[in-house]
């Protein structure tokens, strides 16, 4: 009983420092990506934004008859979206979020419903105002140059949409308190962004369930 104790102290924080190496090892291959992309650090100016929307669009492709093909469960890492170049609207957002965290920019999740079938793209803080981004290759809902940081991120009315049958009617912050009727008048709410960065990492969420575990088996 001793030596599985031993095991279980020892082994939950092995596998959570394992995890928590491989999301600092993501931070510094999207860090250099980033600069790769702007030739700088940080996302300063509206030109910064049309290069970041511009290499996403061009560079993450997706395939539409795959939508329901099987994906992880905490869904792909932004590096697996990186160095796989393809992933749908939300991988194409986990990605997008994470440059832009790194490149010293808050953002989140927006979720657009429409009758036939949904999207997922972010909003982002630029001069004390949040606006849509989206940097998902979609012919019929694609973000022009013009239209970067400059479509108020709760403005639905004027999200790129060619699609006649299929318009936006709601959109959401949080997807899990859409689904709860209770908790629904909060799924616009703003996280704290430090909530949105674990929540698109999913390392950092394996090195964080495993750093539990091996705390309530000490505690126990």
């Amino acid at each position: 009983m001793q030596f599985t104790t031993i095991i279980i102290y020892s082994l939950f924080p092995f596998i959570s420092a394992i995890y928590l190496y491989k999301e600092i090892k993501e931070i510094i291959i999207l860090k250099k990506k980033l600069k790769k992309i702007l030739n700088k650090n940080t996302l300063q100016t509206k030109e910064d934004f049309v290069k970041l929307k511009n290499y996403l669009q061009n560079s993450i492709s997706y395939n539409p008859f795959w939508k329901n093909k099987k994906r992880p469960l905490l869904r792909h890492t932004a590096t697996h979206i990186l160095q796989s170049k393809y992933g749908f609207c939300g991988e194409n957002a986990r990605l997008t979020i994470k440059l832009m965290f790194l490149g010293g920019v808050k953002a989140r999740r927006i979720y657009l419903y429409r009758q036939e079938w949904q999207h997922v793209l972010i909003e982002h803080e630029f001069n004390n105002n949040c606006y849509m981004f989206d940097g998902h290759y979609d012919p019929d809902a694609l973000l022009k140059d013009e239209d970067v940081a400059s479509i108020f991120s709760e403005d639905l009315s004027s999200y790129p949409n060619s699609h006649p049958n299929n318009p936006y009617i709601y959109f959401c912050r949080i997807k899990l308190f859409n689904n709860i009727s209770v908790l629904k008048p909060f799924s616009k709410t703003k996280l704290p962004i430090w909530v949105t960065f674990i929540g698109e990492s999913p390392y950092l969420i394996k090195s964080v369930c495993f750093l539990m575990l091996s705390l309530l088996a000490f505690l126990l």
